[in-house]
């Protein structure tokens, strides 16, 4: 897998993890949830927002855990397809880990 396709990957994620943020901010301000609905999604905010700050210092370090990670997938004995399917198959379910969640209960 090239570098840009890895970073195509490593910007989906932080993207999501962006938007996990705002959208669990949006649905607590927004306040029309019961108080358990409330919760689990104050709960996920803090989690992406722990998540937003590790990227921040990732950023700030210069390196990314997601490449180190990567990297210890091709350590895998697969092939490149198979390392390639794992790898977006990672990042879809990431990315819909973050998004739905929230979105399910801040409805």
């Amino acid at each position: 897998m090239g570098e840009k396709e890895l970073s195509v990957c490593i910007g989906i994620h932080h993207i999501a993890t962006l938007l996990g943020i705002s959208e669990g901010i949006y649905y607590l301000f927004a306040g029309k949830q019961r108080f358990w609905r409330s919760s689990g999604v104050f709960l996920l905010t803090v989690f992406q927002s722990w998540a937003g700050l590790k990227i921040l210092a990732d950023l700030q370090k210069g390196k990314s855990r997601l490449n180190e990670s990567y990297r210890n997938l091709e350590k895998i004995k697969s092939s490149r397809r198979q390392r390639r399917g794992i790898l977006w198959g990672m990042v879809l379910s990431s990315t819909l880990f973050k998004l739905l969640p929230v979105h399910l209960l801040g409805q």
